[in-house]
């Protein structure tokens, strides 16, 4: 099968929406975030659920502007806090449909995140850990951070394709996220996303409404990969991953 963009017709009022969606985000973000911030973490001094008010907040989003999610596997998602969700990545909606599908959360991400104004204090205040690309001698000690902040009761979603794909096609995992699972026994939950990248694509402005799905697989704990190599954990579970992404069952049925 060749691999093509996602083909998308936005008109005016998809890139309205957008426009829109953003800047609900933004104000959201900026006004009940910042008061939820003060008057319950802070006074509290926990933050392990800074971005509880996020899972709540992108459900009635979603209605909204009319993009409607579902969720098969939902019993698969642990109750204790303290996994690592291990997902594939097509758009900015992923990172909205983990908080509103699954569950509050941080992130392993890029290090250029933490130069944004507020952006950055909120990153790090949800327990989020930059990630940097260039100089990957400055991760030195991201395992050990990864590890006591699960142990302290934060959740993590990663996305180890390392960026958005542009047709929804799964690329190779990188390895950073499974090396540290096997140094330090983190729990990882697989979570396949499904047609976020048609809903709002990262290469053009406009959303289009209509539906998204979340398959959340069966955790990989740490005593089931323990006899595995890094390089075989990271293939086992990109394979869960990719293994309900529409294309791969079309492939399996043409064979």
């Amino acid at each position: 099968m060749s691999e093509e963009p996602f083909v998308l017709k936005y008109n005016l009022r998809h890139k309205l929406l957008a426009i829109f969606y953003y800047i609900s985000i933004g104000i959201s973000a900026l006004t009940v975030g910042s008061f939820y911030a003060f008057f319950h973490c802070y006074r509290r001094n926990d933050w392990t659920d800074f971005t509880h008010m996020a899972s709540i907040f992108f459900v009635p989003l979603f209605k909204l502007f009319g993009i409607k999610m579902t969720i098969e596997g939902k019993e698969n998602i642990p109750k204790k806090a303290g996994f690592v969700i291990i997902a594939n990545h097509q758009s900015f909606l992923d990172i909205n449909a983990v908080f509103a599908g699954i569950a509050h959360t941080a992130f392993l991400a890029k290090a250029d995140l933490w130069k944004i104004p507020y952006f950055s204090w909120a990153m790090t205040k949800t327990g989020s850990i930059p990630v940097n690309r260039i100089d990957p001698k400055k991760n030195a000690g991201m395992g050990k951070l990864l590890k006591s902040r699960v142990g302290a009761g934060y959740n993590f979603c990663v996305f180890p394709e390392g960026k958005r794909t542009n047709d929804g096609k799964m690329s190779p995992f990188k390895n950073g996220i499974f090396r540290m699972a096997k140094e330090h026994e983190l729990t990882l939950l697989p979570l396949t996303i499904i047609d976020t990248g048609k809903r709002l694509s990262k290469s053009t402005l406009g959303l289009n409404p209509g539906p998204i799905k979340l398959i959340v697989h069966p955790i990989i704990s740490p005593d089931q990969y323990q006899d595995k190599t890094m390089e075989e954990l990271r293939d086992w579970a990109h394979d869960i991953v990719e293994s309900k992404m529409p294309y791969k069952k079309l492939i399996n049925q043409e064979a």
